[in-house]
């Protein structure tokens, strides 16, 4: 549409008496064609409203939005676990033996002796001496107490096996050399075989009851007269003492190899 100046400028040019009739019908052609021509929207007007912009905002922020989010990556899945390997192990070493010095050698020995040496039952006094001393009692608790010291010594023996006492004597032997004691005290088991002695000892026993006199007489005369003995006539007494020393050897032999294996089982159980 036309404004009202517009027209009003139309209307004098076409009203003029100077201006020629080409010139009048360009004019209105051109005036009828502005009034015809629809106006054109401004452009201003559309692009800088307040709704268009926030319309464009919105739009703009959904196009951002929709692209940064993005789908969900798909799980990859799980790794299997690395199967462990049994460790392999290592060889232990073997401990080294400790050398000992002889001295250290001569300790446990004896240490082990005594071990296999038995310690006997603790006894009563006996002597009427000893008994006063102890309790101011009567030689007849002595001799009682004597008895009983018996009885209690021959019950604990018994409670051993033969072997072990015969092991029992050859250590305490083996202990009083290594400790220089001059005297050695012995179980006395009859279970044992015990030494025969030479051919003397059995002419001893033979003929010592035939003497008169002190002890230390009748041994002096006995031993005079083995010595005047021919070889015929000590030759009896020899055999009888080789015949009974091949036989008690023998069972002495044996008594040695199974009291030393039964002190190494006491002895190891005892470690544990």
């Amino acid at each position: 549409m036309l404004s009202s100046a517009a027209l009003t400028a139309a209307r004098r040019v076409l009203t003029s008496t100077g201006a020629a009739a080409p010139l009048r019908q360009s004019v209105g052609l051109a005036a009828r064609a502005l009034v015809l021509r629809p106006a054109a929207p401004s452009l201003r007007l559309i692009s800088d409203s307040a709704p268009m912009r926030a319309a464009a905002a919105k739009a703009t922020k959904s196009k951002s939005t929709k692209s940064s989010t993005k789908k969900p990556a798909s799980k990859k899945p799980k790794a299997k676990k690395p199967v462990k390997k049994k460790a392999v192990k290592k060889p232990k070493k073997t401990p080294r033996k400790k050398v000992l010095t002889d001295e250290q050698k001569d300790k446990l020995e004896i240490k082990r002796l005594r071990q296999m040496a038995l310690k006997g039952p603790t006894a009563l006094p006996e002597t009427a001496w000893n008994v006063f001393t102890v309790d101011n009692r009567m030689a007849s608790i002595g001799h009682c107490n004597k008895i009983a010291n018996q009885e209690a010594k021959k019950k604990w023996i018994e409670s051993f096996p033969p072997e072990a006492i015969h092991a029992a004597n050859l250590a305490r032997r083996r202990l009083a050399r290594k400790t220089d004691k001059s005297r050695t005290y012995l179980i006395h088991d009859e279970r044992i075989p015990q030494r025969t002695g030479s051919g003397f000892t059995f002419f001893i026993k033979e003929h010592f009851n035939d003497n008169e006199g002190s002890p230390k007489d009748a041994m002096r005369n006995l031993s005079e007269r083995w010595k005047a003995l021919s070889n015929e006539e000590k030759a009896p007494y020899l055999k009888k003492a080789a015949d009974i020393a091949e036989v008690s050897g023998a069972q002495l032999k044996e008594l040695r190899e199974k009291g030393a294996k039964y002190w190494k089982e006491k002895l190891a159980s005892a470690k544990e």
